[in-house]
């Protein structure tokens, strides 16, 4: 009566094993990168869309990246940036308002996401990285830019209209300058 039992229960521990088991050919990846991919996933709007600019020419950074949540690809992409952090804030009427980060941290992390309330858009990591970068890259703001010119450069490149009641841009740059332009209407 044993044997009768024994053969089914080594079968399926030998499945359990197989399924929980690994080949060791992973890469660990450090525990914050980890938590920070899983908030990503977590955060991320999985609709499928495609970039706000509705070019293809840049490459987007895709999730199967070796460390699991696209940070060396949007590492490398941000040291090409002459910014380490660009933070936007724009708002409207009706408390409206289109919020975006892009951010080089000092321990070589990405931050990316936006919020866009009048379209209703909000994004997180890779997929808010692959919207936003296309748009900070084609900017060509320094510290002595004039502040009218780059808002309305700004807000043309975003397609954001020009009827605020705030606006606020923080820039920091490769060298480690800061930048900001704020408007009250």
């Amino acid at each position: 009566m044993k044997a009768k039992f024994a053969f089914p229960i080594v079968i399926a521990g030998s499945l359990a094993l197989a399924a929980c088991g690994s080949d060791g050919a992973e890469e660990a990846v450090p525990e914050e990168e980890a938590e920070a991919a899983e908030t990503t996933a977590a955060e991320n709007d999985d609709t499928g869309e495609g970039s706000a600019t509705g070019t293809d020419s840049e490459s987007p950074v895709k999730s199967q990246a070796s460390d699991g949540s696209g940070q060396a690809d949007m590492r490398k992409k941000m040291q090409a940036l002459d910014y380490t952090e660009f933070e936007l804030e724009v708002e409207y009427d009706n408390d409206e308002e289109y919020e975006a980060q892009l951010e080089l941290k000092p321990d070589n992390s990405v931050v990316a996401g936006y919020e866009d309330d009048m379209n209703g858009i909000k994004k997180q990591g890779i997929q808010a990285f692959n919207d936003l970068y296309p748009l900070v890259e084609q900017l060509e703001i320094t510290p002595s830019s004039n502040q009218e010119e780059e808002i309305q450069n700004i807000l043309s490149t975003f397609s954001l209209p020009d009827d605020f009641t705030d606006f606020s841009l923080e820039l920091r740059f490769s060298d480690g300058t800061k930048h900001e332009f704020e408007v009250e209407k």
